[in-house]
């Protein structure tokens, strides 16, 4: 029998889905001969109903932060106000216990040894799991945003972040420094390696090779302010190529493809490519097939794109995570701009089509971040060390797993628990991951 690893996933917009799914993948690469790696929607796979109640739940919040102007600018502060993550403790086991119960169930039905979470409320069941069911279970969080909400239980478990600024958060919400690991942003293995240039993925998605090409994502459900944008750029009757995205809003999609088609009143001028899609499952190409990536602050979109090369233009940010996207690869690594106003946005498109020496640099810019790696193989690694831990434990106990082969010292090594300064903002040596930049300072 070998250890099993089990990954959560969770729908509260594609961040989550995305996020975890780099790091399934490099789990199975690195070390799928070694371990049982399942991963499952826990939410929904089992068809509890309150669980399933709890999903549904999880997303209609994402929509709203999205449609209703100030509630996600709300929302994370008042949860903070009121106790954070004590709150969202409250909230689950007292208000919605079923569900809370029901998820417990849904992992005690898979037996995990080591419980892999990116979402806080999968964070609080595997947390949870371990006090009341299973003393011995690892459990292992990655935090897919580029900052930290007060929603995070920090009562156990190793927590990794993927940037300073998420870091010194978590030691300002006095997480233990010793269960901190910080590594670079992590992308899924489809997205770093693939390897089709610009002109190819035009060609591939059959657009004009020659003509300026932007396209606009809005997250998965279209309900940020890219539909008002996509509009705007159609009546300035600029002579580009205009693709949007119009993800798993069906009637988005109608709209568009309405005006696609020539049978709305909206109409597209001559010199203007216009082309609708529904939800792709390799966005990523598409975005690389652009000169500019217009979209909101949705993490994991802004990270896809940077890998695939395109500057971004960031038009919307309804929390605090998204404005955390603009804080970290906007103003501190200058992959792209923000254009909060349409007439804006218009603007510094047809600046871009006179002069792309602005891209350039945003395109260098970029080239420099994302040569730090891909923090991905660090989290595998980080989940490996922990693994092995547990299983030695296991032997002194006489109890033993199959696992093929047993890691080297220094591989351990890498991912050991440190004991990091509580008192100072300096982020030791120790805590950073091979693939991650050395970094000195950290401004809590």
């Amino acid at each position: 029998m070998k250890q099993k690893i089990l990954l959560t996933y969770v729908e509260s917009g594609f961040g989550h889905i995305s996020s975890m799914d780099s790091i399934y993948d490099a789990l199975v690469e690195r070390y799928g001969s070694e371990y049982e790696i399942e991963k499952s929607f826990i939410l929904t796979d089992d068809g509890f109903k309150n669980l399933v109640g709890m999903n549904k739940f999880f997303i209609k919040q994402v929509q709203n932060t999205n449609k209703i102007p100030y509630f996600g600018r709300f929302i994370f502060p008042i949860i903070s106000l009121l106790g954070g993550q004590k709150v969202m403790r409250f909230f689950h086991r007292q208000l919605s216990h079923r569900s809370f119960k029901q998820g417990l169930k849904a992992l005690e039905m898979r037996k995990p040894n080591v419980i892999v979470t990116n979402h806080y409320f999968t964070d609080l069941l595997a947390v949870e799991y371990k006090h009341r069911i299973d003393p011995n279970v690892v459990v292992i969080n990655y935090n897919p945003d580029p900052t930290l909400h007060t929603f995070w239980d920090k009562r156990d478990g190793i927590f990794i972040v993927n940037n300073p600024l998420a870091l010194a958060k978590a030691q300002k919400y006095k997480f233990k420094p010793e269960n901190l690991r910080l590594v670079t942003p992590c992308v899924r293995s489809c997205v770093e390696r693939d390897a089709l240039g610009r002109e190819q993925l035009r060609e591939k998605f059959e657009l004009p090779k020659d003509k300026f090409t932007v396209v606009i994502a809005d997250g998965g459900y279209m309900l940020g302010r890219g539909p008002k944008f996509v509009r705007a750029l159609i009546k300035s009757g600029l002579p580009i190529t205009l693709c949007v995205i119009a993800g798993n809003n069906k009637k988005r999609y109608e709209q568009f493809r309405k005006i696609a088609e020539g049978e709305s009143k909206l109409k597209v001028a001559p010199g203007m490519t216009f082309k609708a899609y529904e939800f792709l499952p390799n966005a990523h190409e598409l975005y690389g097939a652009a000169d500019v990536f217009l979209t909101k602050g949705g993490p994991n979109a802004v990270l896809d794109s940077i890998y695939m090369h395109t500057p971004v233009m960031i038009n919307y940010c309804p929390h605090v995570i998204e404005a955390a996207t603009v804080k970290v690869f906007i103003n501190e690594h200058g992959c792209g701009e923000t254009v909060y106003r349409r007439k804006k946005a218009i603007k510094r498109i047809r600046a871009f089509m006179a002069d792309k020496s602005a891209l350039d640099g945003y395109e260098k810019n970029i080239e420099e971040l994302i040569a730090g790696g891909n923090g991905v193989s660090a989290v595998a690694d980080i989940i490996r060390a922990e693994s092995e831990k547990q299983r030695l434990l296991y032997e002194t106990e006489g109890i033993y797993f199959s696992n093929t082969t047993a890691p080297c010292a220094d591989e351990i090594d890498r991912a050991e628990h440190v004991q990091a300064q509580s008192q100072t903002d300096d982020v030791p040596d120790e805590l950073v991951s091979p693939q991650a930049p050395t970094v000195e300072t950290v401004d809590a």
